[in-house]
């Protein structure tokens, strides 16, 4: 092994989150549109629109993300009581959403390789993102967790990397940071001088030159940086 222990980013890094996504929403709007009576068009739009507003509202933070206050807002915009259907709709969506994870291929090679020394550092509320680790088995392999909830700062804020080094009780230069997300996952880590591996499965069109940044599009490539 080349690392004493990793660095790993959970959502669209592990699994494809689009999928789940995908069919957690149209799950809402079906259930919605059914019970309330309401086109699923507006539904879905008043579900964007609670999305952004409630990103713009509490930006950077763990709680930009959290559902429940998405539907709480979407609820207040098409009239629906929202202290009766907010947290059915949550409870509707997660658990359509961890129904249709699917991790990525080669995911548990990794985690076997470093089982034990791995620290999860991930963005958005704690509870759901323990729902996730279970659900995928994370627990089996990952020995620490930070969460942007726990931290009070999203990434690419430096005090997610600097808890989970401290969690590990090592350095920089003894770790890799592996995560889909360019800005949050790498340029974030790297910020600390800490080695990266972006996963680019999108084939998105960043460009760098720093040579601590490496890129893969598979979890085999990763393999073989790490």
């Amino acid at each position: 092994m080349k690392y004493k222990a990793l660095l790993l980013d959970i959502d669209n890094t592990l699994y494809n989150y689009n999928t789940p996504h995908a069919c957690a929403k149209k799950s809402v709007v079906s259930y919605c549109a059914t019970k309330f009576n309401i086109k699923e068009s507006v539904i879905s739009s008043s579900y964007n629109q609670a999305r952004i507003k409630v990103h713009q509202d509490l930006h950077e933070t763990a709680a930009s993300h959290n559902r429940l206050l998405y539907f709480q807002n979407m609820c207040e915009r098409l009239a629906i009581n929202p202290t009766k259907n907010s947290l059915k709709l949550y409870d509707i969506y997660w658990n359509n959403f961890l129904e249709n994870m699917v991790p990525f291929k080669g995911v548990y090679e990794l985690l076997k390789k470093y089982q034990n020394k791995i620290c999860l550092v991930t963005d958005l509320t704690a509870h759901i993102q323990f729902r996730k680790i279970e659900k995928l088995k994370l627990n089996e392999y990952c020995q620490a967790l930070v969460t942007s909830e726990e931290a009070g700062k999203e990434k690419p804020n430096p005090i997610m990397f600097r808890l989970a080094l401290q969690k590990l009780n090592l350095k920089p230069s003894e770790v890799c940071m592996i995560g889909d997300n360019f800005e949050k996952d790498v340029l974030g880590a790297n910020s600390l001088n800490i080695d990266t591996i972006w996963f680019n499965h999108e084939e998105n069109q960043d460009s760098y030159s720093d040579s601590t940044i490496k890129e893969a599009r598979t979890f085999k490539k990763i393999l073989d940086f790490v």
